[in-house]
């Protein structure tokens, strides 16, 4: 074949070529999107919503999202039957909605507090084995530099340093990531085998526990959040007192006195997660 004809067989096949118009793999018809789905769907979200208890850590930001998510595909889905939005549109709301109702992530706000309080968390007296000491060393620091990649200097605090749209979506999901990674860690070092009450780690609650308890309350000595959650046994209990040893001399004399298990899950199958130690993570 001639350059000449090998070029004009070229020039043809470019120009056939550019002359296709590619189409989006995406892009939604109004043939292919159920309106009516998104409504059920989001209807079955807020009925789900008013029948369910909290069940997941930092719940109430999970349910809020879940619920303005759901009204906010209601309103979309209305507004498309009105020819107001795209069928795109819809089905980009839908797919935010489900993502996230389905497989939700963690609050960079609310993840923030949780490394506060690990921050803060000394292995005094060695109450924590090494092998957990070390892992939990190495989550709280992958959360720790997660939360900072706004900012390699923020120090988290108890409440507002961060916020949610500091942080793409893949970035929250990443930092809800390593939240569950330290939660788990931390929850097992808390709360593996309580006793409330015990905090000097005996096996058993007696006289010796009380008076830990007051060495502690007049600055004797220090608790890690593990003797801090045993401690905790007076109903108000909100910080450890002074009543909490007053009651536990009372239980030693009479054994049918009630602990009050603040900030602890008793029976996990009531709960959708695990989440033992609500000082760690509210649940609400």
């Amino acid at each position: 074949m001639s350059i000449k004809k090998r070029l004009s067989a070229l020039l043809i096949a470019v120009v056939l070529i550019s002359s296709i118009t590619i189409l989006p793999v995406s892009a939604v018809s109004d043939d292919e999107i159920d309106v009516r789905e998104c409504e059920n769907y989001a209807q079955h979200i807020i009925n789900d919503l008013m029948s369910t208890g909290c069940k997941r850590p930092y719940a109430g930001n999970y349910y809020n999202k879940s619920g303005d998510l759901a009204d906010e595909l209601l309103d979309v889905a209305y507004k498309y039957e009105k020819g107001e939005v795209t069928a795109v549109e819809l089905q980009n709301k839908y797919d935010e909605t489900k993502e996230f109702y389905e497989n939700p992530w963690i609050s960079p706000c609310y993840a923030e507090q949780t490394c506060y309080v690990a921050v803060h968390e000394q292995n005094y007296n060695n109450w924590y084995t090494d092998e957990q000491w070390n892992t939990f060393i190495e989550k709280r620091d992958n959360l720790l530099q997660a939360l900072r990649v706004i900012d390699s200097d923020l120090e988290p605090a108890k409440w507002g340093s961060v916020y949610d749209y500091d942080y793409t979506v893949k970035q929250q999901k990443y930092i809800s990531k390593c939240f569950y990674e330290l939660l788990y860690i931390y929850n097992e070092m808390t709360c593996k085998d309580i006793i409330q009450g015990d905090v000097n780690r005996d096996g058993v609650v007696s006289v010796s526990d009380a008076t830990l308890i007051q060495k502690y309350i007049v600055g004797e000595v220090n608790f890690t959040g593990a003797q801090e959650l045993r401690a905790k046994v007076n109903v108000d209990s909100y910080s450890v007192s002074v009543k909490d040893a007053t009651l536990i001399q009372k239980y030693i004399v009479d054994p049918s006195i009630y602990f009050y298990s603040r900030g602890i899950v008793k029976n996990e199958s009531e709960f959708a997660t695990s989440l033992d130690n609500w000082e760690i993570c509210s649940q609400w």
